[in-house]
């Protein structure tokens, strides 16, 4: 995830909501824009997952950033 690399962008958080085709359980990723496009990149490729959909999340003027 995207909070994890120190070089990201991190220009907005996004939440991508993913479905397994074959379980059809769902799960839910955060990523800044720029690696957002990445991943549903990734994810059209892969034969075991479907995008649900994808968020742009508002900040808090009260969130911390490490």
């Amino acid at each position: 995830m995207c909070d994890r690399f120190g070089s990201c962008s991190n220009d907005g958080t996004c939440q991508l909501v993913l479905r397994n085709r074959v379980t059809g359980m769902e799960m839910v990723e955060h990523h800044c824009k720029a690696h957002l496009v990445l991943r549903v990149w990734e994810v059209e490729r892969d034969e075991d997952l479907d995008v649900v959909d994808a968020t742009t999340l508002r900040q808090s003027s009260n969130s911390v950033t490490s």
